[in-house]
This record gives structure tokens, C-alpha cells and sequence, in this order.
């Protein structure tokens, strides 16, 4: 069995996904309140960062949990289409050539896990109809046809993302030499480094120093 390991954002679609979210928010006509409740709950945090008291990684945490905290007074069907409306969006910008990448792969027989940190409903609205084999994103918890708050929040974000990949394929004969893995980031180094094939797809300066140094494949639009 041989895997293609994909992250999404900056990667699969070139931008930055919670910038797009943040303003899809910020000027919907019907969602501008809950730009404010998250403006509210999250500037402390923002404001630590910006002051050095608190860790990066921290600070995009509480972003994304504010985020969807912000839409405790929806209903499922609301934020379902929420998402999906910014997703029709997305998916026109996806990068052209990855998708083929992927059809090709798909083609090839390989296993298709896209795994990133951005919210599943969004992912799963972006790829409908690519028949990905397995999607992996930050998860929204409903209870009752609306937004459930009291489960912890949990970011798919750099090592996180590893014990789900080991989990996943636990039991399972994968030829990792042989399986290939996309992302942008120096913070998905150890993914990249699971397969015999990675790519760094216009990567920060820290990937790109790391894919020169190991002669990996630079992917670049």
C-alpha cells in the first residue's frame, strides 16, 4: 500500500485559510456577530503574542477555538453552510497542479489522506466529489443539532498530525519508501521525513533549506 500525504493550507490551496475565514466572517451579513464575540474572546491572546507572552502556536490555537466558539448560537445547518459557501471559493483556487498530482495519484492506486489543520467541514466542502480517501482536520463537535463548546479543542498541527498518520495506518503494510508526502511548512518536517518521496510545495524558508540539504523535490507553481 502506498500513501500521498497532503496538508492543505499554503500547500493544496495557496493562501492563508484562516485569513479567508476571517474576513468571510468579518463582512457576512448574517455571521458579522460572531466576528465580534471572537474579536472579543481572542484579543487577549493576540495581544500576549504581540507582546511576546505568548507562544505562537498558542495564539493560532485559541484563533481557531475562539473561531468556532463564535458559532455557539448556530445551528449545524448554519455552519455547515457557512463553510460551505467559503469553500466554493477556495475550491476555484485550489493549486492546478496538485489536483492533477492527486488524480494521477489517485490513478496510481495510491491512498489519498489529506491532513491539515483547518476545519473539517470546510475540507470536506472543498474536495466533495474528489473522493479523497481520508480527510483529517480539526474536528467541530455538535450536540443536538447545534454547536457543542464542551469538548476540548484539538488543532491538527505539526507533531499531532504524525500520531494521527501512525494511528491510522496501524496494522496496515504501507511502503513508505515508496509514498510521498506535499506540504509548505517546516512545521510538517517529520511528515515529510515518514516517506521516501517528499515534496516541499513553495516552501518557507526553513523547509526550503532542509529539501536542499536532503535533495528533496521542490515543488514550485
Amino acid at each position: 500500500m502506498k500513501v500521498a500525504l497532503f496538508d492543505f493550507d499554503g500547500t493544496l490551496y495557496p493562501h492563508e485559510t484562516f485569513t479567508i475565514l476571517m474576513e468571510r466572517l468579518r463582512h457576512h451579513p448574517k455571521f458579522s456577530k460572531n466576528y465580534r464575540r471572537f474579536i472579543r474572546n481572542f484579543a487577549p491572546f493576540y495581544i500576549g503574542y504581540k507582546l511576546k507572552l505568548v507562544k505562537k502556536t498558542k495564539m493560532q490555537h485559541k484563533a481557531m477555538e475562539y473561531y468556532i466558539r463564535s458559532f455557539k448560537y448556530n445551528s449545524k445547518p448554519e455552519i455547515e453552510q457557512f463553510f460551505s459557501d467559503v469553500a466554493s471559493d477556495m475550491a476555484l483556487e485550489l493549486r492546478d497542479s496538485l489536483v492533477r498530482k492527486i488524480r494521477q495519484l489517485q490513478k496510481d492506486h495510491y491512498y489519498i489522506m489529506l491532513i491539515s489543520g483547518a476545519f473539517v467541514p470546510l475540507l470536506e466542502a472543498v474536495f466533495k466529489g474528489f473522493n479523497i480517501d481520508c480527510i483529517v482536520g480539526s474536528e467541530v463537535h455538535y450536540k443536538d443539532g447545534r454547536l457543542d463548546v464542551k469538548p476540548q479543542f484539538e488543532r491538527v498541527h505539526a507533531e499531532r498530525k504524525i500520531d494521527i498518520i501512525r494511528n491510522h495506518f496501524k496494522g496496515r503494510e504501507v511502503d513508505w519508501k515508496s509514498s510521498e508526502a506535499y506540504s509548505d511548512s517546516y512545521s510538517d518536517l517529520k511528515m515529510l521525513e515518514l516517506v521516501g518521496r517528499p515534496v516541499a510545495v513553495t516552501p518557507d524558508p526553513e523547509l526550503l533549506a532542509a529539501a536542499s540539504q536532503n535533495n528533496w523535490t521542490i515543488h514550485r507553481d
